[in-house]
């Protein structure tokens, strides 16, 4: 294969619509995206994505820059572009934890060897398990008046699962919006709640006491990302299905979430574990755990999207809505070779990730 022969750091700030939470309740309404570029001796073009989450692994836009530009990104030159395992044994010598800057070179070889051999992404994840991957829509921390509202109009778009957040500064007033949204979307529309460790072990189950008949699909890190043994509590007192986000972040957490039986699923986000490599060793732990994945996209462009959207068409457990939210709510920024419908969107046959234009990004 080609060696790598260059590279370049960008940074993209632009418009996007950001959830309001328990980490934020009023965020900017924006985000900064650390768009990596590789190009081999041939003249081809990989590019890869990290649009971090400084709750989750410490890091923001800056220090992604900063990290990739001045520590990392030296060591990937002359690298083949197949050798994605060695790069991340070279990028685990350089740094510990910096997981995102980790995922925007991860994904960009990536990238870069599907286009080399003409081939979508999917095909070195091992290949589709499913050629369209069913995608949630959100509803953030806001007033039961407003999240009405929206849950209509999912509702008429024919939206399969909502995620609600909660965890805010009223348990009532969580578990009366979870309700009125349950009986607006009436019971064929899955309800997934995330409270990004909002609660406390009393509030928890306050709350899933007020919401225990709504059918809820999910209860995604009710606690701190710490608290395993209560989370198994939770998890065995009320007979709930607990999804683990903030506590799961490498194969040695998901042993841990099976070992306490504090989770029955996990969340796959790329810039936790640091890239599509290790997102397949971690699937694969939860895998023979008997335990599911959802795979989620933090606010990325349609590269670090359609990255989620070729590994969740690959993985075998990842069978619940994903969270692809950039395909739905910016379908006018990229040009790309996927498929959205009104629920789900299918994978294309486009080699690399499949975006061949942004907005406001070249992609020559």
């Amino acid at each position: 294969m080609p060696y790598i022969k260059s590279y370049e750091v960008f940074a993209l700030t632009r418009a996007h619509t950001v959830l309001a939470t328990h980490y934020d309740p009023n965020p900017k309404q924006e985000r900064t995206h650390i768009i990596v570029k590789l190009v081999d001796e041939n003249g081809n073009c990989g590019y890869g994505e990290t649009t971090p989450l400084l709750e989750f692994t410490g890091e923001n836009p800056d220090i992604v820059k900063l990290v990739l530009e001045t520590i990392i990104m030296p060591h990937i030159v002359g690298l083949n572009s197949s050798d994605i395992a060695a790069a991340h044994v070279r990028m685990d010598l350089l740094t510990p934890g910096n997981y995102g800057a980790k995922n925007a070179v991860d994904n960009a070889m990536y990238d870069l060897l599907a286009k080399e051999l003409q081939v979508p992404v999917y095909t070195l994840l091992g290949g589709k398990c499913r050629d369209a991957v069913i995608f949630n829509r959100h509803i953030g921390t806001m007033s039961t008046k407003d999240a009405a509202a929206i849950a209509c109009v999912y509702r008429d778009q024919g939206i399969r699962t909502v995620k609600m957040k909660v965890g805010g500064a009223s348990v009532q007033e969580d578990i009366k919006r979870v309700r009125t949204v349950r009986e607006i979307v009436g019971p064929m529309v899955n309800i997934r709640i995330d409270a990004n460790q909002g609660f406390s072990y009393p509030d928890a189950c306050e709350f899933i006491k007020g919401v225990y008949d709504c059918n809820i699909e999910y209860y995604e890190q009710l606690l701190p990302q710490w608290d395993l043994k209560s989370a198994h509590d939770l998890r065995t007192t009320y007979g709930i299905p607990l999804l683990a986000d903030e506590s799961c972040h490498s194969v040695f957490d998901v042993m841990k979430l099976a070992e306490h039986g504090s989770a029955d699923a996990i969340t796959i986000k790329l810039c936790k574990c640091g890239g599509l490599y290790p997102a397949l060793r971690v699937a694969g732990t939860a895998e023979a755990y008997q335990m599911n994945v959802v795979v989620a996209s933090t606010f990325d462009t349609h590269i670090g999207c359609s990255a989620c959207l070729h590994l969740a068409s690959a993985l075998p457990n990842c069978t619940h809505s994903c969270d692809l939210t950039t395909f739905p709510a910016q379908s006018d920024n990229a040009s790309h070779g996927h498929l959205l419908r009104s629920a789900d969107v299918c994978v294309g046959d486009i080699p690399g990730f499949g975006v061949t234009d942004m907005f406001d990004f070249s992609m020559s």
